[in-house]
């Protein structure tokens, strides 16, 4: 009877082969330096998206705006500058961008039959961290950032 149950036939996987978590840090580099490549065709030449903007013409349809930031505020905003390597508000943007796209670009290259492993979805949670953890940073500096009249 042991006979019977043995000669039995296994079901078959199709899973493909689990990806070495070297494999996927490769990708999630070659994304993020794709979505870096494509910030920069977005920026305009020689200006590396933190130049000063142009001063307005006179009969210029925008509009002017002043801010006030505390000392708090400032010295929050030096950090976090700092700590992400930009230069400006802008700079923040484009950094919350890359880490979005990357994630987005790794999502969307994944085949709809691929079995995804803990350890990958992990990977993809600290990335996304990464970019709540700078939003939400930024938010608690430019929340303190106060209008002013001219």
């Amino acid at each position: 009877m042991s006979h019977h149950q043995s000669a039995a036939p296994q079901p078959q996987s199709s899973t493909p082969p689990p990806q070495r978590p070297s494999e996927l840090a490769e990708r999630i580099e070659q994304f993020q330096n794709a979505a870096r490549a494509l910030l920069a065709v977005y920026e305009p030449a020689g200006q590396g998206g933190c130049a000063p903007a142009a001063r307005p013409s006179p009969d210029s349809p925008g509009e002017t705006r002043c801010y006030y930031f505390s000392p708090g505020a400032v010295q929050h905003e030096r950090k976090l500058l700092e700590h992400y390597h930009a230069e400006d508000f802008r700079g923040l943007l484009a950094r919350t961008y890359m880490l979005l796209a990357g994630v987005v670009k790794i999502m969307k290259s994944t085949h709809h039959d691929v079995r995804v492993k803990g350890d990958a979805i992990a990977s993809l949670g600290c990335l996304l961290e990464q970019t709540c953890s700078l939003v939400l940073r930024m938010r608690n500096v430019y929340d303190r950032v106060e209008r002013v009249r001219p």
